[in-house]
């Protein structure tokens, strides 16, 4: 009888578990903005600036990441899954760089992509959803 009670028990847990991967939500779909505390510089418009979006995609696996901005060797923001930021940089040549913070840190790791931008332009930069690659969306 007992034997039947646990896998009558187990038969339910297995159940109750399975429901939950029905429910849809938008966490892979949702970008949002990173929150103010984590976004250091450039945040302020300024006459004769260009605009560069930051944008890491979302997703479930790199949670425990985080994805530490830099622009011309300054640490500008940190962004989570699912997050973006836009920062407002003088025009000229710029290097954004990322370095991984958390569990995916690496020692020596560091991605980097080169942008040019004239005043009033607008540029995105994609950050995986893993915080390890940058690439320079097409224009």
């Amino acid at each position: 009888m007992k034997t039947m009670q646990y896998i009558a028990g187990a038969m339910t847990l297995a159940a109750l578990a399975l429901a939950g991967c029905g429910v849809t939500n938008n966490h892979d779909k949702v970008i949002k903005d990173a929150v103010s505390n984590r976004v250091f510089l450039y945040q302020t418009p300024g006459g004769g600036d260009a605009t560069l979006q930051i944008v890491r995609s979302n997703g479930y696996f790199g949670g425990g990441c985080s994805a530490q901005i830099m622009v011309d060797d300054k640490f500008a923001a940190q962004l989570e899954t699912g997050e973006q930021v836009s920062l407002y940089l003088p025009s000229g040549e710029h290097v954004v760089s990322l370095q991984n913070s958390g569990a995916c840190h690496k020692p020596g790791s560091k991605a980097s992509v080169n942008t040019t931008l004239a005043a009033g332009e607008s540029a995105v930069v994609e950050v995986n959803k893993w915080g390890s690659s940058l690439s320079l969306a097409k224009r």
